[in-house]
């Protein structure tokens, strides 16, 4: 019974996370407001279509009765450190930016992506079964894909005057120094919520499968 749920749980969050990646492609394919590689670039994009993938592969897990495996459970610390910064850095932009009590200038989908799925997968992570214990020394990991996100983002965004985050612009932050020390920042974040995550590992699982 409890595996059911499971499954029913993560499936409906696949099929949420599925529909608000679409209807966030409308600037691509209905209104052509947007290029879909510029779609594409954003952080929050690319860590929702992996937890996407990931859920396919936590749910195919389950159907077969297959355990989780330590390499299983470092991915979903990764993805869900990726999916909780990118929400907290979207808050910390709505703010500057003065959107903070409109919420409903932002999409519903981009709510979504950016607060329902990350909340969704810290529940995942927390409560559901599989996960295994982890070394601290895991959160150091998450650092590999950001890195060479950040390079390709700037030197995609020289070639192309556009950035698909203003810290990544020298200009907007006052030079690549600037740059380095905004992704620095978020390269600190990143590791102290997955260095929770990790912690949080060895906590005993509530839902038993």
């Amino acid at each position: 019974m409890i595996r059911v749920i499971v499954i029913s749980a993560r499936l409906a969050a696949l099929v949420t996370t599925g529909w608000a990646l679409i209807s966030r492609a409308d600037c691509v394919f209905a209104t052509q407001t947007c290029r879909a590689t510029n779609l594409l670039s954003y952080f929050t994009i690319q860590s929702n279509i992996a937890f996407a993938l990931l859920t396919t592969l936590l749910i195919i897990r389950a159907i077969l009765r297959v355990r989780e495996r330590a390499w299983l459970t470092t991915l979903r610390v990764i993805i869900t450190s990726y999916l909780i910064i990118s929400g907290v850095t979207f808050a910390i932009l709505m703010e500057t930016a003065g959107l903070s009590d409109l919420p409903f200038l932002v999409p519903l989908s981009s709510r979504i992506l950016h607060f329902v799925v990350p909340a969704y997968a810290i529940i995942d992570f927390l409560f559901l079964p599989g996960r295994l214990r982890l070394p601290l020394r895991v959160s150091l990991w998450t650092l590999v894909y950001p890195f060479a996100y950040a390079i390709l983002t700037v030197v995609r965004g020289q070639a192309l005057n556009w950035y698909p985050y203003v810290f990544f612009d020298p200009e907007w932050v006052g030079s690549y120094a600037g740059v380095v020390a905004y992704a620095a920042l978020l390269a600190g974040a990143l590791v102290a919520v997955a260095g929770v995550l990790t912690l949080a590992s060895r906590l005993p699982v509530f839902v038993r499968s």
